[in-house]
């Protein structure tokens, strides 16, 4: 019987991170009034450019966390590892405005907001595999999370709130996981 909870928990989740990742794109035309691809604090109203990375990071803990309901198995730390790479493939999707006709395989440029959008992702994302490698002893995990938390936070644009974004975006995603699965992320 426990094994049909996890997996409709699984299902939960799985459509609760589709809502995250849907959030950017609604807010897309909101977010081009604000004219900065970045938030400043001169500008208060451009501090709704922290919701796409919180959301695509949120969103990338939640799909691996449900990946391992639905599988009926608590959450590896290395499996954890993939929540960055799942912020970042949909961090440059959304990146990719309706109006473009295609990518180039040959060079790929992204403008300021999806650097933005992926940096916090990837920290936000980040922070599931160092949780999970501190809670559970696996040293390879927290060190490749906190690796990716550092590049995150070098590449960013806004370093300082792509780190807010990040971790508003993660750890929240993470609080909730937990709170619904504490199987899964308990040590």
């Amino acid at each position: 019987m426990a094994s049909v909870r996890r997996r409709v928990l699984g299902v939960v989740l799985l459509a609760f991170a589709v809502i995250c990742f849907v959030q950017p794109v609604v807010l897309r035309s909101v977010l081009a009034d604000v004219g900065s691809p970045t938030p400043t604090l001169g500008d208060p109203g451009s501090l709704i450019t922290l919701v796409p990375p919180a959301a695509v990071a949120a969103g990338s803990v939640v799909v691996v966390a449900a990946v391992a309901a639905l599988r009926g198995r608590p959450l590896a730390p290395r499996g954890a590892l993939f929540a960055p790479a799942i912020g970042v493939l949909v961090g440059v999707a959304l990146g990719i405005g309706p109006g473009s006709k295609g990518i180039s395989t040959a060079t790929v440029t992204v403008d300021g907001a999806t650097t933005f959008v992926v940096t916090g992702a990837v920290i936000g994302g980040s922070l599931a595999p160092v949780v999970l490698g501190a809670t559970r002893e696996d040293t390879v995990s927290l060190l490749v999370g906190a690796v990716l938390v550092l590049a995150g936070l070098s590449l960013a644009p806004a370093p300082g709130f792509a780190l807010l974004a990040g971790v508003l975006g993660g750890g929240l995603a993470i609080g909730l996981a937990w709170g619904l699965d504490a199987a899964s992320w308990a040590p």
